[in-house]
């Protein structure tokens, strides 16, 4: 069983409503538009199994056509390798604009924090975690469906391999 196979079988056992799946051919002009290469596991989940869905612990992936983004920053190359945590900071290393670049906001689960996947960049497909003094990537890192099963499976510390240098 192919990894798309096995996600459409655990959100059936878990009762996750599923919405219709996009058009790839939207896929393609939000792509064109925007000047972007989508990660195919990204393409894969929206076409093939879901427009989204209302995840088990209340949050909503967001579905396509709710996908937040800087339309002017979404084609430029996320820079980040590491986390950044900007709280406290007298003087800010980055301008905070930065952190906008080459990203689509997938979750906001409140509390100033939510779930992004880098689309331009070397972290490209990537799951980041927003909050509002800081970001950081999932560790170690998962891409998008990756991070999408351990929810699945009841994972919760997607921080887990996670240590301050």
């Amino acid at each position: 069983m192919d990894e798309i196979d096995q996600i459409k079988v655990k959100l059936r056992d878990k009762h996750v409503e599923l919405r219709t799946p996009v058009d790839i051919s939207d896929i393609r002009s939000f792509e064109k538009a925007h000047h972007v290469s989508l990660p195919q596991e990204l393409v894969d989940f929206y076409t093939l199994i879901s427009n989204g869905c209302e995840m088990i612990d209340g949050f909503d992936l967001y579905p396509f056509e709710k996908w937040k983004f800087d339309p002017e920053r979404i084609h430029i190359p996320f820079g980040f390798k590491n986390y950044w945590i900007w709280e406290g900071e007298s003087e800010l290393a980055h301008d905070l604009k930065e952190i906008e670049n080459g990203i689509i906001e997938l979750i906001d689960i409140g509390d100033a924090q939510n779930w992004n996947i880098v689309v331009a960049g070397e972290k490209y497909g990537e799951m980041w975690f927003y909050t509002d003094v800081g970001i950081q990537p999932a560790c170690p890192a998962m891409s998008f469906l990756k991070w999408f099963e351990y929810w699945l499976d009841g994972g919760t510390d997607y921080f887990y391999e996670f240590q301050y240098n």
